[in-house]
């Protein structure tokens, strides 16, 4: 159990790499890493299974919670690596999944520490998965980012996420121009995250 701990800390640490490796824009090394983190998941833990089939909300059920912690960031990881490829669709799939990773463990948990840890990074997901819906050209891309950003902006408040905030603001000003016919797009001036849309002063 203390080996499979220790390898999960490793692909969470890997996965947390490549994300700051992709904000820098090299896409090939981030993308080996992914690879290679991915390999590691696999052999730990196979495919993640999904509980609760055939609800818009099911969740993904991993046994321990570092095994969340490692498929958590890796899926964040995984997102942001699609948006600096311009590929919003793609991310949507990874930042869904993160997203349905930690709730799991925030409604199900009864351990205070991991359940607001899991409420954490359940907002990062929603910041993240809200900010690849502004950057699609579905009809329903702004009501859907708006609702999700919305909803993670009051919960953010509620838990006292301001630092998941600031970090992830950071983050998506490093993020190429959203394409024309997007929420997100901007005639001119420097890459918006969306997010600031719905933020009072």
């Amino acid at each position: 159990m203390e080996e499979a701990l220790l390898s999960y800390e490793n692909a969470r640490a890997c996965a947390q790499q490549a994300l700051q490796i992709c904000l820098r824009g090299d896409l090939h090394d981030a993308n080996a890493l992914l690879l290679r983190t991915y390999t590691a998941l696999r052999r730990l833990s196979g495919e993640l299974s999904i509980v609760q089939h055939g609800t818009a909300q099911a969740p993904f059920t991993t046994r321990s919670f570092a095994e969340a912690q490692a498929w958590g960031w890796f899926e964040i990881a995984s997102g942001i690596y699609q948006l600096q490829q311009n590929y919003p669709g793609a991310s949507l799939v990874h930042f869904k999944k993160a997203w349905r990773i930690w709730r799991f463990w925030d409604t199900c948990t009864t351990e205070k520490q991991q359940q607001l840890e899991a409420a954490r990074e359940r907002i990062r997901a929603s910041f993240w998965l809200g900010e690849a819906w502004s950057r699609t050209s579905s009809d329903r891309a702004a009501r859907a980012a708006q609702a999700i950003l919305n909803t993670a902006l009051t919960t953010a408040r509620r838990i006292g996420a301001h630092d998941i905030l600031q970090e992830t603001l950071q983050q998506q000003q490093l993020l190429p121009p959203a394409f024309p016919g997007t929420p997100a797009y901007k005639t001119a001036g420097p890459v918006s995250p969306y997010i600031c849309q719905f933020m009072t002063p």
